[in-house]
């Protein structure tokens, strides 16, 4: 009976928190990408910003991460340079302490490709983010707070020699090079959430990720329609029940994102299983899906079509963790000899 009074306190408050309009302005955690990007009820991830009040340690610490993703055409590998296609670098920072978070985070991403005399040519884009998170924990149900702002800016001529020196031209570009402040650029979001643990392996939670536009003429509740997600995650125990270490442990996730937003909403859905070796070493293999969900009624029907699958591989420890993630549509597999366009991610959090 109080399991269930919980639950509908949890559902209860889902419906009356206040969004404004969607958006993905929010730093996203790179973990969840293996999973099918599921990962809002995954106490692993810092995705949900409620989820902050359960680190197993609550002093300060600094985490940095660096990540960089290509979406690459693999018919175009054999063309001169191929293999460096659309490279987007990411560079960030995260302090927290107790239940509250600080990001910083540095997005570098490029489109217009051009190759011209020997030189590889972009438009680029600098994105930068700062982030402040914090969770509030009452018995089993966590409540959890984002603001985040930031700027776009923009640099015409990214140029990269195509010989040895392509990888330092590239790092000069992104940190030494003038890029030019683009107009309404500036962004404010704001992501409201809440988690809540059934039982120790069970967790529900959800998320509202918004931008803050004091101008929007939407409905309150199609706006929150809009921007509301809702997500399952199941985990099995670390150890056993003779506290001794489990050699394996499973994780799946489910989430259902921007319920009422037709051009956005998605299913994402994904599992791990992490290999335990000793207290601190893991290594573990993801797997996911996500695909978009035009209408609403389409939603555990899935179409191949669209969707696209996720896999990754990751050695964590206390210390480091070292993930690496690769992105393919599904359709692709079926029609290798017209190119299979795939995203590969890389990322190193210390």
């Amino acid at each position: 009976m109080i399991v269930k009074k919980k639950l509908i306190v949890f559902l209860i408050l889902s419906f009356i928190i206040f969004p404004l309009y969607s958006n993905s302005n929010s730093i996203i955690s790179t973990k969840t990408l293996g999973m099918g990007k599921a990962g809002i009820a995954d106490l692993d991830s810092f995705y949900n910003p409620a989820n902050l009040n359960n680190r197993d340690d609550n002093s300060p610490v600094v985490v940095g991460n660096f990540s960089i993703k290509s979406d690459i055409d693999v018919s175009l590998i054999s063309t001169y340079f191929g293999f460096f296609q659309y490279p987007n670098l990411s560079l960030g920072t995260t302090v927290y302490s107790q239940n509250l978070g600080l990001s910083l985070n540095l997005d570098n991403f490029i489109e217009d490709r051009n190759i011209n005399n020997n030189i590889l040519n972009y438009t680029a884009y600098n994105r930068f983010t700062l982030q402040l998170d914090w969770g509030y924990e009452y018995k089993d149900l966590e409540f959890g707070m984002s603001i985040s702002g930031g700027s776009i800016s923009k640099r015409s001529n990214f140029d990269l020699r195509l010989n040895y020196l392509f990888v330092s031209d590239y790092f000069v570009n992104i940190f030494f090079s003038n890029y030019s402040s683009i107009s309404d650029s500036n962004f404010f979001s704001l992501t409201l959430s809440l988690s809540y643990e059934l039982n120790e392996n069970l967790r529900l939670a959800y998320l509202s990720d918004v931008d803050v536009d004091i101008n929007s003429t939407d409905n309150v509740f199609f706006s929150y329609l809009k921007a509301s997600s809702l997500a399952i995650n199941y985990k099995s125990n670390k150890y056993s029940t003779n506290n001794q270490l489990n050699t394996f442990v499973y994780k799946y996730s489910i989430d259902l994102v921007n319920i009422g937003d037709s051009s956005s909403r998605e299913l994402r859905m994904g599992g791990e299983i992490k290999i335990q070796i000793g207290n601190d070493n893991t290594i573990a293999f993801r797997a996911g899906y996500h695909e978009l969900k035009p209408t609403i009624a389409d939603i555990f029907l899935l179409d191949l079509s669209i969707a696209e699958s996720t896999y990754a591989i990751a050695f964590e420890n206390e210390k480091l963790s070292l993930v690496a993630n690769i992105n393919i549509p599904i359709e692709s597999y079926s029609d290798l000899n017209n190119g299979l366009s795939v995203t590969l991610n890389a990322l190193i959090e210390l």
